[in-house]
């Protein structure tokens, strides 16, 4: 097994991940489809709200297009990251939170069902857990589930997807120990291909994972451009963009609650980007909330969309128009 931990063999932390060394030459970026082996792995990334799904999806990627926030179901669609190395494309499906049965009835059908429609079609998953804590209800149903459906595929002679556990936030973990204990427990459950002890804020032990991920692929062609880092939308990307920093400024259920439409996205020659979105909240009270006196709060979340639009999607100078209004 070398450094990775399996069949009850505890590894070491992973190293710390160092930049991107995949860069991809001039030379190769100019081959051909024809001209490359192309092959191609597909992995769905599961796991309980804030176990840390979009920090690792965004750090394999080296950019933000997933939504990072504390609360639950910041993710509210099923987000595509792109990573390539040399002939091989792993596309990587960032999904809502898998909450407990109790649980389901307080959320839209699409988000309780888009994880597990993940795991059809791919070719492995990796499944997240904070092992900062102790396992709850959800958990311990998700682990239920997915050894159960691995069971029963085994039986009836069907492909399920090879499954790797993640057990993130190790930098929380004090001592280490428990994270030893709690991966003894989760792999007698499931049998898991490697176990990983990862810190996806600050990059311990993502690079071994992302060279087993890459293992996982199939000759095939690429469903993207070498140089995509994300299988979203502009449009959808700025939204991501807008809803982590509403979910980040506010509390309780009104972040749940503000829709936003992409009024205006445009290039101005020597100026950079303007855009232009329009925050939609269910009362006058929300939006009184959301604008804050004198306009201040809403200032604030423009220029906080400003930063990492211009970080993370534009590279340019961007300016950002928000406004409120109240649906109808």
């Amino acid at each position: 097994c070398g450094m990775r931990h399996c069949g009850g063999i505890l590894r070491r932390l992973g190293e710390r991940f160092r930049g991107n060394p995949r860069r991809l030459g001039e030379k190769f970026l100019s081959l051909t489809s024809e001209q490359r082996d192309e092959r191609v792995a597909r992995v769905a990334i599961i796991g309980t709200p804030n176990a840390g799904k979009s920090v690792l999806i965004n750090r394999i990627v080296e950019t933000k297009i997933s939504a990072e926030s504390p609360k639950r179901h910041t993710t509210r669609r099923e987000i595509l990251g792109v990573f390539t190395e040399g002939e091989t494309q792993m596309v990587l499906m960032d999904t809502p939170g898998i909450v407990s049965w109790k649980e389901q009835a307080k959320y839209e059908k699409s988000l309780t069902r888009s994880p597990w429609d993940a795991l059809v079609d791919v070719d492995a998953a990796l499944v997240v857990i904070d092992a900062a804590k102790r396992l709850l209800e959800a958990e311990n149903q998700m682990l239920h589930r997915l050894g159960t459906n691995q069971k029963e595929y085994k039986e009836a002679g069907k492909k399920f997807p090879n499954l790797y556990l993640g057990l993130n936030k190790m930098d929380l973990v004090k001592p280490e120990a428990k994270a030893f204990s709690l991966s003894e427990h989760i792999n007698g459950l499931i049998n898991f291909e490697f176990t990983y002890y990862l810190s996806a804020l600050r990059g311990d032990g993502v690079e071994d994972l992302v060279t087993d991920m890459l293992a996982e692929a199939k000759e095939g062609p690429w469903p993207f451009p070498p140089e995509t880092r994300a299988g979203l939308s502009l449009r959808e990307r700025i939204e991501e963009i807008v809803r982590e920093k509403i979910f980040i400024r506010f509390h309780q259920e009104l972040p749940y609650q503000i829709g936003q439409e992409i009024e205006e996205a445009v290039q101005i020659p020597k100026e950079g980007v303007r855009i232009r979105v329009r925050l939609v909240t269910m009362s006058n009270s929300q939006k009184m909330i959301v604008t804050g006196k004198r306009g201040l709060k809403l200032r604030d979340l423009e220029r906080e969309i400003e930063k990492d639009l211009f970080n993370h999607v534009f590279g340019q100078p961007t300016k950002v128009q928000l406004s409120v209004k109240v649906a109808k």
